[in-house]
């Protein structure tokens, strides 16, 4: 029975070696029933020796509180899911990277359907900065140094904005701060006067007066970072631990449980795995491989804030203020990306998916292009598979204008494939590889500089005149060694050259997996949208937000507004003519290998729906 194997696995206190491993011991504070799994929350804690290889690429572990041992402690919240069945597990651990605190594969992929595959489920906590959910407990080094507080303004009228600091100003640090204003990212910044801005007595928010829209800037003194690297040495160690274990106490005592572990991110979540990969955290401290497989998803070409002398990892939550994070820091191709993993030869198998909003947020052809000029192939052991016309962040199936966004909001998702993804990367892993990469390349036309994207005229839904850009930066001389940023804001040098997705005589994405509501469209999605009111200067579209115009009813209805695409009358002959082609996408999807045959009769209901919506009731 599996119960045994989890008491000695998790149970109240288990201590595994100090001297050889880096989990020092898992407390277990409750047990619940979750039908085919027993759910065990508690707290895993670790020590690092600051002196190993493996270490030292963190940043600030030489200044970190040391115990006794000489080492660095730490400790992560921890939810895992083990399954009741040994006979009925997949003996794979889908460990999910928390986003903000938070996880995203049950509402992105279903609720139980990693359950429901028999995989054992944990999330484990690596961020220091939230206030709910899973987080990670780090120390502080003692150190001061410069940090800058962004804030975004949208209203054009002059007001008084309060904005709370990521970190409180040192005693004193007023006198040495400044507060900037731009209303273009590669402006150079207007000095505003003293009376114009004050911290509050706390030092840790500030009152700005401002004059319009545009992003204005605190640069002040702070002292105490969080050692933040810590989260990668965090999920490195428990990944290692579920495979390899300590003091004899695993899950790897069944085999039927644990016998590969892969690691999920979403968004955030995975630009941290893009980081982990890319400094070398996916070997632990003696040499072992941690994971067997990634899927990245949703996470572009960047890193993120999590691994710098007063870093902010739940920052850069939109195209603005990420470029001016580090966080779009080559290298962007696995060619680098791979690089430290490849010379200690832990590889793992990756899986990268793409929204089409990557491409217009996130600088997503950086990842298998050289600046936008040629393209470069992935390496033998990634897949990347843009999930064509899709949004970063879906909204609800529903047509209503006006608002925060210019266009209706884009409510394709991108559930079905990625359950597929899921279970092909588990079979990867195991030996049998996944479908062929499919994202749009320069050679075959059909990724682009924006303005060569061939939309289609559609009075309605303008194309949008800008987009966001990606600037090479400068954060002082220390950071590429030492990861202390002593420049801020960081200067910008010239911009990468990045592209997009041609789009089809419907506007719809060419070059990737076609989901039914993309290959039997209704309109046209997209992965941007625009912000009212818009951000062209500062190059903001919609942050993570697309956009979808359904089609004219009828030929006059189109050839009356002047809308370029084929109206709904046209295509079909009527809602089951349209289920009846949607059918035949969704079973060309299945043996692609991108949609799960149980899958399809939801894929169905879901087509029902949508036709209700957007070809009877309409907008309103």
């Amino acid at each position: 029975m599996w119960t045994g194997v989890a008491l000695r696995v998790v149970g109240l206190v288990l201590l595994a070696q100090v001297a050889s491993a880096e989990v020092v011991r898992v407390e277990i504070r409750r047990r619940d029933d979750a039908g085919t799994h027993q759910r065990l929350t508690g707290r895993v804690f670790f020590e690092v020796d600051p002196s190993l290889p493996a270490n030292q690429g963190i940043a600030d572990i030489a200044l970190a509180p040391r115990n006794a041992r000489g080492r660095v402690e730490f400790s992560s919240d921890l939810d895992v899911f083990v399954p009741k069945d040994a006979g009925r597990a997949r003996g794979t651990v889908f460990l999910e990277i928390m986003n903000r605190g938070r996880e995203q594969s049950l509402t992105l992929m279903g609720d139980a359907f990693a359950l429901e595959q028999g995989f054992t489920v944990a999330f484990l906590g690596w961020q220091f900065d939230v206030n709910e959910g899973l987080a990670l407990q780090a120390p502080v080094a003692p150190v001061e140094g410069p940090v800058r507080a962004s804030f975004v303004v949208t209203s054009t009228a002059p007001r008084v904005a309060a904005g709370e600091l990521p970190y409180c100003a040192a005693p004193g640090a007023a006198a040495g701060a400044r507060v900037t204003y731009r209303t273009r990212i590669d402006a150079e910044a207007r000095l505003l006067p003293g009376e114009a801005w004050r911290f509050e007595p706390d030092g840790c928010v500030v009152q700005i007066a401002t004059s319009g829209a545009g992003l204005y800037e605190a640069v002040y003194r702070a002292s105490g970072s969080p050692v933040a690297g810590l989260g990668l040495a965090a999920v490195r160690d428990f990944a290692s631990y579920l495979k390899h274990g300590g003091n004899g106490a695993t899950l790897r005592e069944n085999p039927a449980l644990v016998r590969r572990v892969v690691g999920f991110g979403y968004s955030q979540s995975g630009r941290f795995l893009r980081e982990l990969v890319r400094d070398g955290f996916n070997t632990d401290e003696r040499g072992r491989t941690a994971f067997d497989g990634l899927m990245i998803a949703s996470a572009g070409a960047g890193g993120g804030s999590f691994n710098h002398r007063f870093a902010m990892p739940g920052q850069a939550g939109n195209s603005v203020l990420s470029i001016l994070r580090p966080v779009d820091l080559p290298p962007f191709t696995d060619e680098g990306l791979l690089a430290k993993a490849r010379a200690a030869r832990v590889v793992p198998k990756i899986i990268y998916t793409f929204s089409s909003t990557e491409y217009w947020a996130r600088a997503g052809s950086l990842t298998h292009t050289d600046d936008g000029l040629t393209d470069v192939p992935l390496a033998e052991t990634s897949r990347l598979y843009l999930i064509a016309g899709t949004p970063h962040a879906s909204g609800a199936l529903a047509l209503g204008r006006g608002g925060q966004y210019r266009q209706h909001r884009n409510f394709a998702q991108q559930r079905w494939p990625m359950r597929a993804l899921l279970v092909a990367l588990d079979d990867w892993v195991r030996g049998t590889p996944p479908p062929p990469s499919v994202y749009p390349t320069i050679a075959a036309g059909t990724l682009v500089p924006f303005d060569r994207v061939a939309f289609p005229a559609i009075p309605s839904f303008p194309f949008t005149t800008y987009m966001p850009q990606v600037w090479r930066m400068d954060y002082g001389a220390q950071f590429g060694m030492t990861r202390v940023i002593t420049q801020e804001p960081p200067s910008l040098g010239a911009p990468f050259r990045v592209l997009v997705p041609q789009v089809d005589a419907d506007g719809n994405d060419r070059g990737g997996i076609l989901i039914p509501e993309v290959a039997v469209p209704l309109g046209t999605h997209t992965g941007w949208n625009v912000t009212n009111p818009p951000l062209g200067d500062l190059g903001y579209l919609a942050g993570l937000v697309g956009s979808f115009e359904p089609f004219a009813p009828t030929a006059a209805d189109r050839q009356a507004s002047g809308d370029a695409r084929l109206s709904i009358a046209e295509r079909y002959k009527g809602r089951q003519d349209y289920l009846d082609k949607v059918r035949a996408a969704a079973r060309t999807l299945v043996a692609q290998r991108f949609l799960l045959a149980g899958d399809v009769p939801v894929v169905m209901r879901r087509a029902q729906e949508t036709w209700d919506i957007v070809a009877v009731t309409g907008p309103r």
